[in-house]
């Protein structure tokens, strides 16, 4: 460990080196004073703390959870940055959301996640979820265990053929607008720009203009890309 070298921090509940740190990175600023006070009680003789950016040495700590309020793509990412950063140490990395969780989030399983877990569930039953840690090196808040097992169903029927992907709606609420959203559900089903007009009785122009705006919220370069974005994100149902 390196736990003499310093650590940026907006909060710290010990003025001393001890000899478990646990890190909330408030990406979307989402902690109170209040609340920045029951992470630490739940934490125990574990050191808090709190950042809101990007910590300069993350192989310090031995418990990090990455907090975020909705999905954007600009948030995913960092996090998906910073799992790769985290590969080959013995840091346990979860995603908490402000919010009950969804299984969108499920991917980041393949990026060495070891959990899923809402702000809220952790507040009620924070040292559970870090006793898992130690124990299992996993934690998975329950309501998401339905998900996964139905996930693993869908897997195991991979081989059968995709008749159509359809888009998850509730993952991309707070992302895209209603008529982006249609768009991209048009784009998955093979249609081009002058079919999605008649079929949303819009302007081929104003069409070639939703779509402008929703390949650069997904940071994609084209249709194409933007089809491998949203699948790679797990916000697609393959149904079959």
């Amino acid at each position: 460990m390196k736990g003499d070298q310093p650590m940026h921090s907006l909060y710290s509940s010990k003025d001393t080196v001890t000899t478990e740190k646990v890190l909330f990175i408030d990406f979307d600023q989402c902690l109170s004073e209040e609340t920045v006070g029951k992470l630490s009680s739940i934490a125990g003789d574990k050191e808090v703390i709190i950042d809101k950016g990007n910590p300069d040495e993350l192989k310090q700590v031995q418990y990090i959870f990455f907090l975020i309020e909705d999905y954007r793509v600009e948030t995913l990412r960092f996090i998906e940055d910073r799992l790769e950063e985290l590969k080959e140490t013995n840091t346990y990395s979860l995603i908490m959301t402000a919010a009950q969780p969804t299984k969108s989030l499920f991917p980041y399983f393949m990026q060495d996640l070891n959990g899923i877990v809402s702000l809220p569930f952790f507040l009620e039953n924070g040292r559970r979820v870090l006793n898992s840690l130690d124990e299992f090196g996993i934690f998975l808040e329950q309501k998401l265990h339905c998900d996964l097992v139905t996930l693993i169903q869908h897997k195991k029927l991979k081989d059968r053929p995709i008749k159509r992907l359809k888009l998850r709606v509730e993952d991309v609420q707070y992302i895209l607008t209603e008529n982006e959203k249609k768009v991209l559900q048009h784009i998955l089903d093979g249609h081009n720009n002058r079919k999605i007009a008649e079929l949303m009785f819009l302007a081929p122009s104003t069409v070639s203009t939703v779509i402008s705006h929703l390949l650069k919220k997904l940071g994609a370069n084209d249709r194409t890309d933007a089809m491998v974005q949203i699948i790679r994100k797990g916000w697609v149902d393959a149904l079959r």
